[in-house]
C-alpha cells in the first residue's frame, strides 16, 4: 500500500545537500506545460515528479497537499540512490531532456504514457518556435572570448561554450538556471581577484551597484583533490542590464583569458624582435667568436649580460639571441632604464593597479614582466637602475614572481631575462652604485660587443650595406665609395661605433651630388661641416 512518508523519506536521502535550480527558459515552459496537462488529465496521482535528466526537480503533482512537494521544486536528485531505494518507482523519458518519475504508475499507465506523449508534443511546438533565438546565441560559441548572462541573483541564463571550458562545466544545460556559486561549487573551481586577492564575486558588486567593471583580472583555481591545481587567468567585463525603470535586472560577463589580452597588447605595441644573427654584418674574426658565442648560450634559461659601448649593436644582439632560442614564438620586451625616473621605473616592469597611486590608470597597467611572460625581457642600460630598486629587481630573479604595485598577489612569469650596459659594472660595485649580489645574478652568461675600432676589417662591408638599405628605400640615390672614401673610413676611430658609422654614410649619400661619393664628401659628413662648392 502506498506510504507517502516513506517514499518522502526516501526522497530527502536521494536530495543533493546545498545545490539549487532556478527554473528559467527551456525548463520553466517544461513545468508550464507540465502543471496545464496535469490539470487537464484529473487524474488522483499519488505522486508525479517532473525532473531534468539531471536530477534536478521542475515541478510535483499529486493528490496529497504533503509540504513535501514545494520543498522538492528546485532541488536536486540523485536518481541512480532514488531508483535503487524504491523499485515501485517509474521513470519515463520525456523529450530526451526531461524525466517524469512516478509512484504507483501501474494503475494509471495509460494516463501516464498519454501525458508523456502530449508534454512532447507541445514542447516540440515550443522548440520550432524559439528555434531561431537559440541559434542566435549558441553563434556565441563561436568566439574565444567567454560570455555568459545572469538575473539580478546570479542565476546563470546563458553560457557559451568558452564560458563552460573555463568553469569546467561539462554539462551546459544542466548549469542554466543555478546560481553561478552552486555552478563553481559543483565544477570544483574558485575564483581569486588577482588585485584583491579575495575570493568574492566581484559580479555581485554589478548587479547590487548597477557600475560596470572592466578588465577585472582574475585566477580560476581548481579545488579538486584530484587535479592539477592548473590556474586560468582570465580579464572580465562586466555590464549591468537594466529594465525600462532603471533597475537591474541582471548581468552580461564577456571574459578574455590572459593569454588573448597579452597577444593583443603584444601585437597592438609591436614586442617582437626583428634581428637575427645574419642581420649582424661583419666577417672580422673577433665579432664572428662573439656571434658563435652567443648563439652557444642562447637556450640558456640563465641571465645574459650584454656589455660593450654605446652604438656597437647591444639590442641587436639580444634580439638576435632571442630570435636563436627556442623562445622566438614568445614576446621580446625591451625597456631603456635611462629612460624612467626613479619613481616610474618600479610601475613600468611590475604594473600596478587601478588607483594604485595619484596619476594612476583607474584599469591599472600589465608590467613589462608580465608582457615578456613565455618571451625574453630585454633591460638595456640596467647600470642606469636606480640603487634602491636593484633589490627588487634580484628578488624576482630569485622568485621568477612579480607583485603589482597596489597589491599584494603574487604573480609567477616565465622569461629570460638580457641586460646590457655600456658601463664597466664591476667599477660600479666597488663604488657602491650598483649591488655586487645583482651584478653575480646578472653575468652568469656575458659577452662583450668589440667597438668598431677593434674590427675596422668590417668597415667597407657595414657601409656597402648601409648604402644598400638607402636604395632600396629610394632607387634614384644609388650611391657608392670611392677608394678614398674608404680609406678614409679606416683611418678614423669611430666612437660613435656602428650607429656613428650609419649617420655618416647617409650623410655622405644626401649630400654627395654624384654616384660616387668622393673623400671630400665623406670626411665633411664624418666631422659635420659642409665641403667646399656644395651648395645649401
Amino acid at each position: 500500500m502506498f506510504d507517502m512518508e516513506i517514499l518522502s523519506a526516501r526522497i530527502k536521502n536521494a536530495s543533493l545537500k546545498d545545490v539549487s535550480l532556478k527554473i528559467i527558459g527551456k525548463n520553466a515552459a517544461a513545468s508550464e506545460i507540465f502543471t496545464f496537462l496535469c490539470h487537464k488529465s484529473e487524474m488522483p496521482w499519488e505522486l508525479l515528479l517532473l525532473c531534468t535528466k539531471n536530477g534536478f526537480v521542475l515541478n510535483t503533482w499529486g493528490q496529497y497537499g504533503h509540504p513535501l512537494r514545494k520543498e522538492l521544486i528546485g532541488s536536486a536528485l540523485s536518481l541512480n540512490e532514488l531508483s535503487s531505494a524504491d523499485q515501485s518507482l517509474v521513470f519515463l523519458n520525456v523529450a530526451e531532456d526531461f524525466l517524469l518519475i512516478a509512484e504507483n504508475a501501474s494503475i494509471h499507465a495509460s494516463s501516464l504514457l498519454l501525458l508523456q506523449q502530449d508534454m512532447e508534443s507541445l514542447l516540440h511546438i515550443l522548440y520550432s518556435q524559439q528555434e531561431h533565438y537559440r541559434q542566435l546565441l549558441y553563434h556565441l560559441d563561436a568566439t574565444q572570448s567567454a560570455i555568459s548572462m545572469f538575473d539580478q541573483n546570479a542565476t546563470l541564463l546563458f553560457a557559451n561554450r568558452s564560458f563552460c571550458k573555463n568553469s569546467h562545466i561539462h554539462d551546459r544545460q544542466a548549469a542554466i538556471g543555478m546560481n553561478i556559486s552552486d555552478v563553481l561549487k559543483q565544477a570544483n573551481v574558485q575564483v581569486r581577484s588577482i588585485e584583491t586577492n579575495s575570493i568574492q564575486l566581484k559580479m555581485m558588486d554589478v548587479l547590487n551597484s548597477g557600475k560596470k567593471v572592466l578588465d577585472w583580472e582574475v585566477k580560476l583555481e581548481s579545488t579538486s583533490p584530484s587535479s592539477s591545481k592548473d590556474t586560468l587567468r582570465i580579464s572580465n567585463d562586466m555590464y549591468p542590464v537594466f529594465d525600462e525603470a532603471g533597475n537591474v535586472t541582471g548581468m552580461v560577463e564577456v571574459a578574455r583569458s590572459w593569454q588573448q589580452d597579452m597577444k593583443k597588447t603584444k601585437k597592438f605595441i609591436g614586442l617582437t624582435a626583428s634581428y637575427t644573427f645574419d642581420s649582424i654584418v661583419g666577417e672580422s674574426p673577433v665579432i664572428r667568436e662573439k656571434i658563435r658565442i652567443s648563439k652557444e648560450f642562447s637556450n640558456s634559461p640563465f641571465p645574459f649580460l650584454i656589455t660593450g659601448e654605446s652604438g656597437v649593436g647591444k639590442e641587436l644582439f639580444a634580439q638576435s639571441i632571442h630570435n636563436y632560442s627556442a623562445r622566438k614564438k614568445g614576446p621580446f620586451v625591451a625597456l631603456n632604464c635611462a629612460n624612467f625616473s626613479e619613481g616610474l621605473i618600479e610601475s613600468e616592469l611590475f604594473g600596478y593597479v587601478g588607483g594604485a597611486f595619484t596619476g594612476a590608470s583607474k584599469n591599472g597597467q600589465i608590467g613589462k614582466f608580465e608582457l615578456a611572460n613565455g618571451g625574453t625581457l630585454f633591460l638595456d642600460e640596467i647600470g642606469e637602475l636606480p640603487y634602491y630598486f636593484q633589490s627588487k629587481l634580484l628578488r624576482v630573479l630569485e622568485t621568477w614572481c612579480v607583485t603589482r604595485i597596489g597589491s599584494t598577489q603574487q604573480i609567477p612569469v616565465d622569461v629570460r631575462l638580457i641586460a646590457a650596459t655600456n658601463k664597466n659594472l664591476e667599477d660600479m660595485v666597488a663604488k657602491g652604485l650598483f649591488r655586487q649580489d645583482l651584478y653575480y645574478r646578472l653575468q652568469v652568461l656575458n659577452v662583450e660587443i668589440p667597438p668598431l675600432r677593434e674590427r675596422k676589417a668590417d668597415l667597407p662591408l657595414l657601409a656597402d650595406v648601409f648604402l644598400q638599405q638607402l636604395t632600396d628605400s629610394n632607387p634614384t640615390v644609388a650611391k657608392r665609395l670611392s677608394s678614398e672614401s674608404q680609406q678614409a673610413l679606416m683611418k678614423y676611430d669611430w666612437p660613435g661605433n656602428v650607429r656613428e658609422l650609419r649617420n655618416v654614410i647617409n650623410r655622405a649619400a644626401i649630400l654627395s651630388k654624384a654616384e660616387v661619393i668622393e673623400r671630400s664628401v665623406l670626411e665633411a659628413s664624418l666631422f659635420q661641416k659642409k665641403p667646399s662648392g656644395t651648395q645649401q
